[in-house]
């Protein structure tokens, strides 16, 4: 059977079983299970075991129920709500001010827990009726928070540029300090678009008429200082080599369980409930990771990296046009993948050919990233819109939600186009690590 055959079934498989509704997973891990079996007979099974047993053992594996552990605890514990509560005071008496709290949240968020949906739903409780209750414009105040959840997944720490570096043989420190200008470029792009539009359109995101003093912004901000540490511990010991990823994976863990010791919402209903939400995640993200694993072993063992450089390789245009054209795949991908089945599919395939045409990997890791934050705010499977949905007031229908994510794509889009003109933006920190 011809490599153009296999490609056209194995993929063309997989979507009929999502069609079906088969879980990502076992639609995978099937596939390379049939394919196997079809190509090289039985006993070239065990190739499925030992793949399957290669990612249970890696150790890096072990940071993401730990950085997924803290995203639990931080969304439960009451700090998200201080943490905003300190923002608008600062920021709410400017037009499109609460907006930008949310955002300058979302960045705080996402350095702490690397979750999209832990950032989007808090944020959607918190942050969303207290602009629409002041006047907001519907579309402004739910795309802020939409656009800023997308965060998470680019600013350390990141589950999915976790599993990223994993499957691409990268530095995951390197990989995770790499997100931390691009996502502050794009939160302040964000931000920018916010202010402009309080100009332009004052009535659609009012200053509130709350008049806060100093001293009153001051004691607020204290709200800010547990975050802080924990974000300065986690991000510090892996830029300044004092601890591995798995390591500052453990100390974020412990620190905030510190810190809500210290805020007084300790209690075992808590850590309960943060351990049972981190199985299930861990649970979800391991059995797609063994399946995609298998799947992408044996897509390569047939010839399947080898056919898709020699596409690309026979395509007359410049690496440039490459890159676009697989940056266009990634987002149209993402229209349909979950993130982390998307990483483990096509990132094996995509980081040859741009190595290949000597791009670097680090800032094409950014890159990735970026269009997967594409992916979770476009329809019809955006992550981000579903979990905003189950949030938003019942008059607020999914058609409003995808219109307000609109000029959020088209930032996020623009970042890719900036940090290809300044790709020092992404490598300049990576570079300067110890």
């Amino acid at each position: 059977m011809s490599i153009e055959l296999i490609t056209l079934v194995m993929f063309g498989s997989l979507f009929v079983l999502l069609a079906m509704g088969l879980p990502i997973a076992f639609a995978l891990g099937s596939i390379a299970v049939a394919a196997t079996y079809l190509a090289y007979g039985p006993k070239a099974l065990i190739t499925i075991v030992f793949s399957t047993f290669s990612m249970m053992w890696q150790i890096l594996f072990i940071s993401i129920p730990l950085f997924i552990f803290m995203g639990a605890v931080l969304e439960k514990s009451g700090i998200a709500e201080d943490l905003y509560e300190a923002t608008h005071r600062w920021a709410g008496s400017l037009k499109g001010g609460l907006a930008i709290a949310t955002v300058t949240v979302c960045v705080f968020f996402a350095a702490m827990t690397g979750i999209t949906g832990a950032t989007t739903i808090t944020l959607g409780l918190i942050a969303l009726p207290s602009m629409l209750n002041r006047g907001y414009d519907k579309s402004l105040a739910i795309g802020s928070i939409l656009g800023g959840g997308t965060l998470a997944i680019l600013i350390p720490p990141s589950i999915p540029m976790v599993l990223l570096a994993l499957f691409t043989r990268q530095s995951v420190g390197k990989m995770l300090i790499a997100g931390i200008f691009p996502g502050l470029l794009i939160s302040c792009m964000f931000i920018t678009y916010i202010a402009v539009k309080g100009l332009v359109q004052p009535e659609s995101c009012p200053a509130h008429s709350e008049k806060f003093t100093l001293k009153e912004k001051i004691i607020f901000s204290k709200g800010m200082l547990l975050p802080l540490m924990i974000i300065g511990a986690v991000l510090g010991s892996i830029f300044f080599g004092f601890a591995t990823p798995t390591e500052a994976s453990a100390l974020g863990a412990v620190g905030v369980v510190l810190s809500t010791v210290v805020k007084r919402s300790y209690s075992r209903r808590l850590i309960k409930e943060a351990t049972f939400a981190t199985f299930r995640l861990t649970c979800i993200i391991m059995w797609i990771s063994f399946g995609a694993a298998s799947f992408s072993t044996t897509y390569g063992a047939l010839g399947g990296i080898d056919f898709v450089h020699q596409i690309i390789s026979g395509l007359e245009v410049s690496r440039w046009m490459v890159f676009a054209i697989i940056c266009m795949i990634l987002i149209i991908l993402g229209c349909f993948l979950d993130p982390i089945s998307l990483i483990m599919i096509v990132s094996p395939v995509s980081f040859e050919v741009m190595t290949a045409l000597n791009f670097d990997p680090v800032w094409f890791g950014i890159i990735f990233v970026i269009c997967l934050e594409v992916g979770y705010i476009t329809p019809p499977f955006g992550f981000n819109l579903f979990y905003m949905k189950a949030v938003v007031p019942q008059n607020i229908t999914m058609a409003d939600i995808i219109v307000s994510a609109i000029p959020f794509v088209l930032i996020l889009m623009a970042s890719v186009v900036l940090l290809s003109i300044f790709p020092e933006v992404a490598l300049w920190l990576p570079n300067m690590m110890y």
